[in-house]
């Protein structure tokens, strides 16, 4: 092991020698419409119209894409797309030549590598079952089916729009066309009225049908959704208590585990490193990202300024494509990021991820900051020796279980920090205790 002001300098030596590469930035286009708003909801979508403004909404994106892809503020055009994603809303809604459009003004204005991540949200109904080769031939090549349950009864309460046999229907269909390292679904768990074995019986189910990815998320009863009204009407059966969706957690990283799934982030569970998403690693590692479309979110740096920002597009679709139409752009406000608050977020949102912090990458991210400065070391020393944390210096052998390959370098260039399967776990309780980056200056 190095010591701390041997550590100190070759963070300093790394940051000086990587500040100048122009680093790669992701893509998120969010397409609004849905054909129904789940219960649990609380995302920026709008029920598809009867005759849905298809054609003008893409066209605006476009031409904000164009916009943001040649400002000579962010620098855009000599950086490499890292991943690209369709999000929403449901955007298999999308008609697959839009894709196709959206795709090319990409490639056309920046160029994408012919291993680029790009993925897209869909929903296990019918009439999208049928688009999936068309989205394939468009240029998708990983596939994110909203799956949440293999219960058809609590499909309903959860207000989507497909059936147990459609799901699984949509699945098989999936990994036949984007095979299966390419193919993820979502599940939620800790639904009202859900038992630890309900849980566990259907946990084992999905596993035995699905491909290399999946994500497992706890339900979070937002405020103000339909669920959280009927919760509150006494209408829906009892959530789960903290200490049953606990052992549900518990339950969800041993079964996987046995069915040869790596537990590399919070929610998400790969097979292998090939099958891990890029694109949720942008976000979680602090990279730039591109928002397009109606209430996307995005983090960009004015290279002229040396300044990152986050970008928030306007909600409604109409005041959206009304703006990108008059200004090229449909942005509703651009907030300044501080170097202390990219600190903490890296921070955050990098230790909910088995590959953690590497040093490398907050100096880079923080204007030459020292991650081991921001962290409370006694906090981590004690974390350590109860084996909720690891402090490496180097790379260790388990990393490529955890981190997309192009990533791994990172650690490579003077270790990090990152928790282990029993610190992921307690990660809430950890972050605010290791937290101390008061000492980062803006």
């Amino acid at each position: 092991m190095i010591g701390q002001q041997a550590r100190l300098m070759f963070q300093k030596r790394a940051y000086s020698n990587t500040s100048c590469s122009k680093p790669s930035f992701s893509v998120y286009i969010h397409w609004p419409y849905c054909e129904s708003k789940c219960t649990y909801c609380n995302f920026n979508k709008y029920v598809n119209p009867k005759n849905p403004p298809h054609d003008r909404l893409v066209k605006a994106m476009i031409t904000e894409l164009e916009y943001f892809l040649n400002d000579p503020r962010y620098g855009l055009k000599d950086r490499k797309v890292h991943s690209v994603y369709f999000g929403g809303g449901t955007p298999s809604l999308a008609k697959p030549s839009a894709i196709h459009a959206i795709l090319e003004t990409i490639r056309n204005q920046v160029g994408l590598s012919e291993g680029t991540e790009i993925s897209m949200e869909a929903n296990p109904t019918s009439m999208e079952q049928s688009k999936l080769e068309q989205f394939r031939q468009a240029g998708v090549n990983r596939l994110s089916l909203g799956i949440q349950s293999l219960n058809t009864q609590d499909l309903k309460m959860l207000g989507r729009d497909h059936t147990r046999g459609e799901a699984l229907e949509a699945l098989s269909m999936a990994k036949d066309i984007f095979h299966k390292e390419s193919v993820t679904f979502d599940l939620i768990y800790a639904r009202p009225g859900q038992t630890t074995k309900d849980w566990e019986r259907e946990l084992q189910q999905a596993l035995d049908i699905a491909g290399d990815h999946l994500s497992m998320y706890q339900l979070t009863v937002e405020r103000s959704t339909p669920l959280h009204k009927q919760s509150l009407k006494g209408l829906l059966p009892s959530i789960p208590d903290p200490d049953t969706a606990a052992d549900m957690y518990e339950a969800t990283v041993r079964i996987a585990a046995d069915y040869g799934y790596h537990h590399y982030e919070v929610s998400s569970y790969a097979k292998d490193q090939q099958a891990i998403s890029r694109h949720n690693f942008s976000y979680w590692q602090g990279m730039d990202f591109l928002g397009i479309g109606p209430g996307a979110h995005g983090r960009l740096t004015d290279i002229r300024k040396n300044q990152r920002a986050r970008t928030f597009g306007e909600f409604h679709p109409d005041k959206y494509m009304a703006l990108c139409e008059t200004e090229g752009e449909g942005i509703r406000k651009i907030q300044p990021i501080s170097v202390h608050d990219m600190a903490e977020e890296l921070i955050v949102f990098g230790m909910r991820t088995r590959m953690g912090i590497p040093r490398s990458r907050f100096s880079k991210m923080t204007s030459g900051g020292m991650l081991d400065q921001a962290i409370d070391t006694e906090a981590l020393k004690l974390f350590t020796e109860a084996n909720l944390l690891i402090q490496e210096d180097a790379m260790t052998d388990d990393l490529r279980y955890f981190i997309p390959k192009e990533l791994l370098h990172e650690w490579e260039q003077g270790g990090g920090i990152r928790p282990t399967e029993a610190g992921l776990e307690r990660i809430d309780y950890i972050l605010p205790r290791l937290l101390k980056v008061k000492s980062i200056k803006d």
